[in-house]
Order: C-alpha cells, then sequence, then structure tokens
C-alpha cells in the first residue's frame, strides 16, 4: 500500500544527511529505485528531468513565467496550445505571450471537429463535443515539441495527455467552483475548520 499522503515522516523530502529512518515499506526503500534512476538515461527524460529541477526551486515567477522558461531551457521551438473554448481570451494572451518569447505556437480549440455529442453515446445537447483525441493528434501532426493543456475538462485532460506524442505541461486546470484554482478549494476547507 502507498501511503506517502498520510506518512508523516516525509524523510525522502528532507535534505540529504537530515533524514532520519524511513517508515517501514516506504516506496523510498523499494528495490526497483534504482532501476527507475535508469529511466533518466533516455535523453528526452534527462533534458526535462534537468530543467524541471533548475525551475522548480524558483518561486519568483508564476507558472506561465515559469513554463517559458523551462521550454526555452529545453531549446524546444514549436509549442502547442490545446485550451478549452471557454478560454479563448485567456488561450489568445497565452499564445501571444508564447509568441513574444520567440516561439512558433500552434494552438487547437477543444470543439475541433464540431461533433455531435450522441456520436459517444451521451445526451445530446446544443453544443459540440470536446475532442480532446483530435487536439492531440492534430499538435502530434503539427511536430510540436511541448504541449500546454490550458483548462481541459477533468477527463478531456486525461485523453488529450494520453494520445499526445509530445510531453504535456498543464497550465491551468479548470474548476468552474473556484476560479481554475483547485488549491482555492484547500485553503476553503482549511478557513473553515
Amino acid at each position: 500500500m502507498l501511503f506517502c499522503a498520510s506518512c508523516s515522516v516525509k524523510n525522502c523530502a528532507k535534505k540529504f544527511g537530515k533524514e532520519t529512518a524511513f517508515p517501514q515499506s516506504c516506496p523510498s526503500l523499494s528495490p526497483s529505485i534504482s532501476e527507475y534512476l535508469k529511466e533518466y538515461d533516455d535523453p528526452t527524460d534527462r533534458l526535462i528531468a534537468q530543467n524541471s529541477t533548475i525551475c522548480s526551486p524558483d518561486h519568483s515567477e508564476c507558472r506561465i513565467q515559469k513554463t517559458i522558461r523551462f521550454a526555452q531551457m529545453c531549446g524546444y521551438k514549436k509549442i502547442g496550445l490545446a485550451f478549452c473554448a471557454t478560454f479563448s481570451k485567456e488561450a489568445q494572451q497565452v499564445d501571444k505571450l508564447f509568441r513574444d518569447a520567440g516561439f512558433e505556437v500552434e494552438s487547437i480549440i477543444c470543439k475541433v471537429g464540431h461533433l455531435d455529442r450522441t456520436l459517444l453515446e451521451v445526451p445530446g445537447s446544443c453544443n459540440a463535443m470536446c475532442n480532446p483525441i483530435a487536439q492531440a493528434e492534430i499538435l502530434n501532426e503539427a511536430g510540436t515539441e511541448l504541449n500546454i493543456a490550458l483548462c481541459l475538462c477533468v477527463g478531456h485532460d486525461t485523453l488529450f495527455i494520453r494520445h499526445s506524442k509530445a510531453p504535456v505541461t498543464v497550465l491551468a486546470a479548470k474548476d468552474h467552483v473556484y476560479e481554475n484554482a483547485t488549491l482555492k478549494y484547500l485553503e476553503h476547507l482549511n478557513d473553515n475548520n
């Protein structure tokens, strides 16, 4: 059983030399860890890991700025932007920010193909269904090097990530209740306790 969320020790997150004993059955003690480290020998995984490790501790940048810097550090030139139709204005702003930073941007809206929802045997509506698989495949055809998911619905983001050939990062997660900032929900829970 994996129990990291409820672990009170968290020695894996402490600085080297500051950790104490790991809990029994801790995943950090798994003999497979050394095998997983070999995955970083893949040049793409190593590049992403190195640059994300450099960007991650810097808390002076917002997520958009950090994503731009990460993409620059990785040497990416062509960025894919998969976005929800509800956030077309924000997608236009993100597109401009990345273009101003020197990237070629390929953007694709969630409603691409304008398909009827009844094709998936779900109740129809006046709205076309979202098509996250097509979003990913069209960006694959465009040869993007890094894809950005901007406010895709739960499940649609899953399909998009599953079908994307390029690495994917989430710029913002859609959350209608907490203004697309899911962590605000956790703040709300803390305020009420």
